[in-house]
């Protein structure tokens, strides 16, 4: 298990309250996948299921055909799809080759029925994040 991968995870608010043994356990859920530039990881209104962490590279977003600032390495993205399995809210492109950590909502869910606290965390920092989102499309 990738010291890196734990330490990238640790800094998502999502899972920065977490203790090492609970990252690393997290991390053990996730894949490591390679994309080209110019891939579509989810695309606004469209059902996804995957939170994405970019390790390396970079993407666009887009959000009602607004450009939103671009992810670089540590950004993260589709934490509400991976909770519900319902439409994106947003439009991701890479921008440049790209390392991502991938949890689908399947890996997710083992992952959360081993740890009741570990839910309970990640509903309060997406409430915070949801709440952040909205004041900043107003």
């Amino acid at each position: 298990m990738s010291d890196a991968k734990i330490e990238a995870l640790s800094k998502v608010p999502l899972f920065a309250p977490c203790s090492r043994k609970d990252l690393e356990f997290l991390v053990t859920r996730t894949d490591e996948v390679d994309v080209p530039a110019g891939r579509t990881l989810i695309t606004q209104g469209r059902t996804a299921d995957s939170f994405y962490l970019l390790l390396t590279g970079g993407a666009t977003v887009r959000v009602d055909d607004h450009d939103r600032p671009a992810l670089e390495p540590g950004s993260f993205f589709g934490e509400i799809s991976m909770l519900d399995r319902g439409p994106a809210t947003a439009t991701v492109v890479t921008s440049a080759p790209s390392k991502l950590m991938v949890m689908s909502h399947a890996q997710f869910r083992d992952a959360i029925r081993a740890n009741d606290q570990l839910l309970s965390q990640v509903m309060a920092a997406m409430a915070e994040r949801l709440r952040r989102d909205m004041l900043e499309r107003q």
